[in-house]
């Protein structure tokens, strides 16, 4: 595994498709922790239909 520098979109489309594979995500903690923080400050007020599950 190495650092590369992607976009957002990049990001996006392949959590996109490792949910859609059934794949696994554990290896996308911390950059999914930094696309949160990035929605965060850049989408605050954007609105999303969740489905939460406890």
């Amino acid at each position: 595994m190495s650092e590369k520098l992607i976009t957002v979109r990049e990001f996006a489309d392949e959590l996109t498709k490792r949910l859609n594979e059934g794949k696994t995500i554990d290896c996308c903690k911390k950059e999914l922790l930094n696309l949160a923080a990035l929605a965060r400050e850049k989408m605050g007020s954007e609105k999303i239909l969740v489905d939460w599950k406890d």
